[in-house]
């Protein structure tokens, strides 16, 4: 078995005249700077998205959700894994262990003044689900003192 016919007609490889590497040079840079371009695009793009993520709940309404037994509890059942979860739900699901482990040490004023108005809520309505909510979150009870601390003083 010898090579196909398309082997007899390709020529073999040839020195590019100057011209055409002057061309080859500025095309491969030109393809260098759009990618580095789309990049820096990207990632601004995600830095602001990022910067924006911790004032998400800067006007989110603690006081209709602990007001309201059937959301409070939807709420509930979503970060227990006992039922359902909406978009909002499922954030404070993946933020919970560590404001709970920090007493909301990365949070801003407004977010603390959620995030304690919400666990305080919890606890009124049922003291035995509060405790459920941080054992689950916070099993080896590090940071409970300070936990306790803020939701007492707010700091």
């Amino acid at each position: 078995m010898g090579p196909g016919p398309w082997a007899h007609d390709h020529q073999p490889l040839r020195q590019w005249t100057p011209q055409e590497q002057h061309f080859n040079n500025f095309l491969s840079a030109t393809i260098r700077m759009r990618s580095w371009l789309i990049c820096l695009c990207v990632l601004t793009v995600v830095v602001s998205c990022y910067s924006q993520a911790p004032n998400r709940y800067e006007n989110f309404n603690a006081d209709a959700i602990i007001q309201n037994d059937r959301i409070l509890l939807a709420y509930y059942k979503c970060v227990m894994d006992k039922g359902p979860c909406t978009r909002d739900g499922k954030n404070f699901k993946r933020v919970l262990p560590e404001t709970l482990a920090t007493a909301c040490g990365r949070c801003n004023p407004k977010q603390k003044t959620i995030v304690r108005k919400l666990l305080l809520g919890i606890r009124s309505k049922s003291e035995p689900r509060f405790l459920e909510l941080l054992d689950k979150y916070n099993p080896d009870r590090s940071n409970r003192d300070a936990l306790y601390a803020f939701l007492v003083t707010g700091n």
